[in-house]
């Protein structure tokens, strides 16, 4: 049993007072783990959240900088160049958030834990002394829902990593495919067509969500190695094994809760509809707990499980494979500050 805290108004004053408690020391350097948003999305965490965070750590004379690494897929954070400039047009900068914005692709190699052999973990987060993931939290297309698992599994490896996560979760054929074509209809990318009487994939368009997997009927897809929530659970997990749990902070904002994730820009697809009223900001030093508890409030609130309704995933798998590793705990104690 954990403790989790979610904060029901005041937003700034009662996060403030939440991160001033805990144990970071003088002169730690403190990687705060962002996802600054794609350019042109608007429901990404808002600057002040994280300013705020950061002007705690500095009261408590730690030293702060706010991190991410360049993203896999073509777009406007795909080079530490590209997203800078992203993070200023989204309000991202040393001026407004008072410590540095630092974007980089260079890893150190660590040890996965079951699945992946090995793990490039950025290395400003496995030299850093203490760790705040803050994540908005929301749907996702191959997660199911984005919170700090995500965020973390995803957000703070290279591009060599990342890209293993995507192809060992792809799908392949291990019966007799009958050609329904279920998974075609499913597919989001457009990854899947029917060929000769069977399923044919263009690896190329495959992210690795696992869809066609859930929905077909006959059962003979699974992933080549593992699902992608399992493998974020396994990079987020070996990346905390570093860190002390004192120096740990995890802080899922519920705010904007949207049908898909901060990658997807407004345009033609972006990131959906509002899904749940807006519930608040949780915070707790177990990951687990951070996403378990805002995965709970969510389908409280909308009265029905909207992530894998919408997604077609068992989006708690990353949760219960986080726990498997060994990383944070289901059960939680909520506390309500308002």
């Amino acid at each position: 049993m954990t403790n989790a805290i979610l904060i029901k108004n005041n937003f700034l004053e009662n996060l403030r007072k939440i991160v001033s408690k805990n144990k970071f020391s003088k002169n730690d350097k403190i990687a705060i783990k962002v996802h600054m948003g794609e350019y042109g999305n608007i429901t990404h965490v808002r600057p002040q959240i994280v300013g705020a965070v950061v002007e705690e750590l500095k009261k408590m004379g730690a030293k702060p900088f706010v991190f991410d690494t360049p993203t896999l897929y073509k777009g406007s954070r795909d080079t530490p160049e590209k997203y800078l400039e992203t993070a200023r047009k989204n309000g991202f900068t040393e001026e407004t958030i008072g410590c540095p914005i630092i974007i980089s692709d260079e890893g150190i190699k660590v040890k996965g834990k079951k699945y992946l052999k090995e793990i490039e973990v950025a290395k400003e987060i496995q030299n850093a002394d203490g760790l705040v993931v803050i994540s908005h939290f929301k749907g996702h297309p191959e997660a199911g829902f984005g919170g700090c698992i995500k965020n973390l599994g995803m957000g703070a490896v290279t591009k060599k990593t990342k890209k293993i996560e995507h192809t060992e979760s792809q799908p392949i054929i291990i019966g007799n495919c009958k050609g329904c074509g279920t998974c075609v209809k499913f597919c989001k990318e457009g990854a899947i067509q029917i060929k000769n009487g069977k399923a044919v994939f263009d690896y190329d368009k495959c992210f690795g969500c696992g869809v066609c997997s859930e929905v077909c009927p006959n059962k003979v897809l699974k992933p080549r190695e593992v699902s992608f929530r399992v493998l974020l659970a396994e990079t987020a997990s070996a990346i905390l094994n570093k860190f002390d749990k004192k120096k740990l902070l995890f802080i899922n904002v519920l705010f904007d809760i949207t049908e898909r994730c901060d990658c997807f820009p407004i345009g033609e697809t972006d990131a959906g509809e509002i899904i749940c009223p807006n519930i608040g900001i949780i915070v707790s030093d177990d990951i687990v707990a951070t996403d378990k508890a805002s995965f709970d409030l969510v389908v409280k609130t909308v009265g029905k499980n909207i992530f894998d309704l919408n997604s077609h995933i068992k989006s708690e798998e990353q949760i219960d494979a986080t726990v498997n590793f060994g990383i944070g705990y289901k059960d939680y104690k909520l506390e309500v500050l308002r």
